[in-house]
């Protein structure tokens, strides 16, 4: 693992200022597709992520982990696209989620050196 994003462990975290989309690919063997979803948006949010709404509010954690496991290494992708926490959420069947905010990115986000 490359980077953290939450205390999660993740391959590479891109943000993409002019979107408003934050890129996350993730070793599905080493991280469930939930986990890195929730450690992503807690990041995008700029919060613990305890303090967001829990991922089965939205969408069955168990079966998103088991959509990636048994997709990844398929030809061609698939892919689930749901809201949470007012994002717009989308999981690659290859081990990558996309979020994007309903809302203007903020700026004070990307001072820090992480925009693209």
């Amino acid at each position: 693992m490359d980077t953290k994003v939450a205390g999660v462990g993740v391959e590479t975290v891109e943000y993409f200022q002019e979107s408003g989309t934050v890129r996350t690919q993730f070793d599905h063997e080493k991280t469930p597709a939930s986990m890195a979803v929730i450690a992503t948006l807690a990041d995008v949010m700029g919060t613990d992520p305890v303090e967001l709404d829990p991922l089965h509010s939205t969408v069955d954690p168990d079966a998103l982990d088991a959509f990636v496991r048994v997709r990844y290494g398929t030809n061609g992708d698939s892919h689930v696209t749901f809201t949470h926490e007012g994002h717009a959420i989308t999981v690659h069947s290859y081990g990558v989620i996309t979020i994007t905010s309903e809302h203007e990115p903020t700026a004070e986000k990307y001072e820090k050196g992480a925009g693209i």
